[in-house]
């Protein structure tokens, strides 16, 4: 009896939620789910120590929601397609192909398929998205702050994907250095403190990507995620700008992050569960600018690699006259 009730409730639920919401859903989920496939079957996971191992998820925490989004330009193309800006010729054609490219790319960043390709295409289609269509946006307000959050996201969206493809480069594996590396660098660094200095003056909103709604009275803790998150995002923040530590930075400015989306996110994703907009976007966003960080951190050099290098010289190299 009890089973049948609990079931009852679960086809219910089910069916109240929009058909949209269950497509963005089920796409996403598929691409985490192959994602971690990934990372087990090909031994990453076990290779991979301490904090490594989070580093690991950058791509599918970036897929994953990808992923998502790419679904709402098939079940949302007309709401999509009014985003394209008026001078862009083909705007419902453009909605399916970005939507299709987003899908692609997602896929390819779980399983390691042309993943250079992806993340380049990636990174470009959101610096225009910044170019054409947010930075103007924001320029005819400039006071308004979310319009700056939202651009900065997007900044730091192409950031981690340009990092990753940067990372992927022979010059990276030779020298563990590349100038999209750092470029890209400072495409999660500026965001990161600028949002730190926006939770600590606004802690009431959502933290993490602070945006406008309040955070929701039924999260427990409150404004005190926003202070958290506040004070690690300068930290790793400032140390990303100045290129000390920049690894293991990103990698804890990842973890804040991803803190912030288990105690914050996924609460309101729970009784939001029918809603693209106050619970999906929100869950999908927060997860990607996670996934963005933790690309930065894997295409970060590791503190030792200098002590390594010096350590794997032939002998000869470094003896002294007359030695």
């Amino acid at each position: 009896m009890n089973g049948s009730l609990v079931n009852s409730l679960a086809i219910t639920a089910f069916l109240v939620i929009p058909s949209q919401v269950i497509w963005s859903y089920s796409v996403g989920g598929t691409a985490f789910v192959i994602g971690l496939a990934t990372i087990f079957l090909r031994g990453d996971w076990q290779k991979a120590r301490g904090l490594d191992k989070l580093v690991l998820f950058g791509p599918i925490f970036y897929a994953a929601p990808l992923a998502a989004f790419g679904t709402e330009h098939f079940t949302l193309t007309a709401v999509i397609a009014s985003i394209v800006p008026s001078w862009i010729p083909w705007h419902f054609f453009w909605a399916y192909f970005v939507g299709a490219c987003f899908i692609a790319a997602a896929l390819s960043l779980v399983t390691g398929i042309e993943t250079r390709l992806a993340a380049s295409l990636l990174a470009l289609t959101f610096f225009l998205f910044v170019v054409l269509m947010d930075a103007p946006g924001w320029a005819h307000n400039p006071r308004d702050r979310f319009g700056l959050t939202l651009t900065l996201r997007e900044l730091s969206f192409s950031g981690g994907p340009l990092a990753l493809a940067a990372s992927l480069t022979d010059e990276w594996r030779e020298r563990g250095t590349h100038i999209f590396a750092t470029i890209a660098r400072y495409f999660v660094a500026i965001p990161v403190l600028f949002y730190s200095f926006e939770q600590f003056m606004h802690a009431d909103h959502v933290p993490g990507v602070p945006l406008e709604p309040l955070t929701p009275s039924y999260v427990w803790g409150h404004a005190i995620w926003a202070y958290v998150a506040a004070v690690a995002y300068a930290i790793t923040g400032i140390l990303l700008l100045v290129g000390r530590k920049t690894r293991a930075a990103a990698t804890w400015a990842g973890l804040t992050v991803l803190f912030v989306e288990l105690v914050v996110y996924v609460p309101i994703a729970v009784v939001e569960r029918a809603s693209l907009d106050n619970g999906l976007n929100y869950l999908g966003d927060t997860l990607m600018f996670c996934g963005t960080v933790l690309l930065l951190a894997g295409a970060m050099p590791r503190e030792s690699s200098a002590a390594e290098s010096f350590a794997s010289r032939p002998a000869a190299a470094t003896r002294t006259p007359g030695s």
